[in-house]
């Protein structure tokens, strides 16, 4: 999975990288942290990360910190672009002004393209703010995938979704799962027949208690961050993640 920043104002963009590798760091401990400049950068180190596994854990963060410094990088880079998009590890690419060639690649393979120019940013994701579909949260938390899940999360976020909209959309669904689980036909459960045959299909990935503690456990974030006890952005990221 990729993820790029770069623009002429370098000190945003590194801001913004930075600030999602001490998010990915502290989210994920277990995961191994790499870093690569332009003075260690090599096409092998690169690769050699792409498939491979930590010592101790099973993931590698991994930031490619301005590599493009480095005269060989820039024409090395856009080979192995595709192969960090493929990867299951997480690589971060932080960069100024790129040339368009390279701009290209980032913006057909990244996950998400931050662009920050002159004293402004502003966020190229795979879907606009209107576009994103929130409803593929719900389904990713579902289907009990955590790393879809905290991936769709992320784009909420930076697509602009407040955290009360994202909790009440996990909210229903979880509220469905349990009435589907429950039920033998859509209009037991008082679904519409397509939301119905999809909570039925979740419901066999979670418990009853399960169910029953997340569903408490969205109402307590709610309530809470309300009450300026909670930070309702990381409290439900961390969920996501578990």
């Amino acid at each position: 999975m990729l993820y790029v920043f770069h623009g002429t104002d370098t000190a945003a963009a590194a801001d913004k990288a930075n600030a999602l590798v001490t998010s990915l760091r502290t989210k994920r401990p277990d995961a191994t942290y790499v870093r690569i400049d332009g003075d260690t950068w090599s096409p092998a180190v690169v690769q050699e990360h792409v498939g491979g596994q930590g010592l101790f854990s099973n993931k590698y963060i991994v930031f490619l910190d301005r590599v493009t410094e480095n005269r060989s990088a820039k024409e090395e880079l856009p080979d192995l672009v595709s192969l960090m998009k493929e990867s299951t590890n997480i690589f971060i690419v932080l960069e100024g002004k790129v040339l368009a060639d390279l701009k290209k690649v980032f913006e057909k393979n990244a996950e998400k393209v931050v662009v920050c120019e002159g004293k402004s940013a502003s966020a190229k994701a795979t879907a606009d703010k209107e576009e994103f579909n929130v409803f593929a949260l719900g389904d990713a938390l579902g289907s009990r995938d955590p790393f879809k899940s905290w991936t769709l999360y992320r784009q909420a976020v930076e697509n602009g979704l407040e955290p009360e909209n994202i909790i009440g959309t996990l909210f229903w669904q979880v509220k469905s799962i349990i009435l589907a689980k429950g039920a033998s036909t859509a209009a037991e459960a008082g679904l519409n027949p397509f939301v119905f045959g999809k909570a039925k299909r979740y419901a066999g990935n979670y418990s009853d208690t399960e169910l029953q503690t997340l569903l408490k456990q969205l109402t307590n974030v709610y309530h809470d961050a309300h009450r300026g006890l909670r930070n309702a952005e990381l409290a439900v990221e961390g969920m996501m993640l578990r």
